[in-house]
């Protein structure tokens, strides 16, 4: 028996190659996770006497699941990756450590791993804001601001512990406060680069979602947005008058995104529009959605900026009120 093709060290889930083993006979093979067996099965040869293994990152990324950050600078995403040990005949054959990713990723994996389908975007004052890095242990995040006498640097966060996924809070205001008295229009943490938008808009619609790394990030719709009221009670009559029974709202919401000033927003669009989870900021207070429909469209040839839309609904119908 020969291992041919293995996982390497570490991994995206959704870009894990698969295992080839050369082989006359049948094998076992189990994967372990925290140190419980999550798969064992065997496998024999096709005519070419080879086995092959598909889809392996597939299944582990069932077994890792990314978290909202807490309200501090950083937070450490412990569920969103993990070593996984590969054994073959009851031998382990090699560990991976596999970062979460629903997509195919162009994304490196080096020692510091941009979190991310884009490295620069637009942000605005007062609107939050989340990056997360991939690190080794001892790496550090630096961030440098952009100011009118040049550039100034600082590290922002170092990774002590162990490797991880590491969510840092990378909001105009708090970049501020590690440059008091600097005045500058854009910002770099680690290789996310920052342009502030200091357009003075009359509302600002902000939403969170976990990207296709389950890492959270925002968008911040400062177009317009309108409510088009459904109710789908239910009804039945009693004493010969029709009343409602059961009250179910179903406000759908409709948004348009405002100005898109960069390409690589339509990266930020996307994800958002087809992410698995995303919540609304209303009054400091996070709640869910469902996004409904969307109409997104992206010119590659042709440098046209088109606003996008979208709609959504609560994903409670008793918070149908809180809009």
């Amino acid at each position: 028996m020969i291992v041919t093709q293995r996982p390497g060290a570490i991994e995206f889930a959704s870009n894990m190659p698969d295992y080839i083993i050369d082989s006359d006979s049948t094998i076992s093979f189990e994967v372990k996770f925290n140190s419980q067996t999550i798969l064992s099965e065997e496998y024999s040869p096709d005519v070419g006497f080879k086995i092959r293994i598909r889809k392996l990152g597939q299944f582990c990324r069932k077994a890792l699941w990314g978290t909202w950050p807490g309200s501090g600078s950083v937070s450490s995403m412990s569920y969103v990756s993990g070593t996984f040990s590969f054994y073959i005949n009851g031998a382990k054959d090699t560990d991976t450590y596999v970062l979460f990713s629903r997509v195919r990723s162009k994304v490196a994996v080096g020692d510091q791993v941009l979190l991310s389908s884009f490295n620069e975007k637009v942000i605005r004052r007062g609107v939050p804001d989340y990056t997360s890095f991939f690190l080794k242990r001892g790496q550090s995040v630096t961030v440098q601001v952009y100011a009118s006498d040049g550039v100034q640097s600082k590290t922002i966060y170092t990774e002590n512990t162990s490797d991880g996924v590491s969510t840092l809070d990378t909001s105009v205001e708090t970049i501020q406060k590690l440059f008091p008295g600097v005045s500058f229009s854009s910002y770099s943490v680690g290789s996310m680069k920052f342009h502030i938008d200091a357009t003075s808009y009359a509302e600002k619609y902000i939403f969170r979602f976990k990207n296709v790394f389950d890492c959270t990030e925002i968008v911040c719709a400062t177009g317009f947005m309108k409510m088009k009221g459904e109710d789908n009670s239910e009804t039945a009559y009693m004493y010969g008058i029709e009343r409602k029974f059961v009250i179910n709202r179903n406000d759908v919401y409709t948004v348009n995104s405002g100005v898109v000033f960069l390409q690589s927003d339509y990266r930020l669009w996307h994800d958002f529009l087809n992410c698995q989870e995303a919540s609304i900021l209303v009054d400091g207070t996070w709640y869910d959605i469902v996004i409904t429909q969307q109409n997104y469209e992206r010119d590659y040839r042709k440098n046209i900026l088109k606003a996008v839309e979208f709609s959504f609904r609560l994903a409670d119908p008793e918070n149908s009120g809180v809009i």
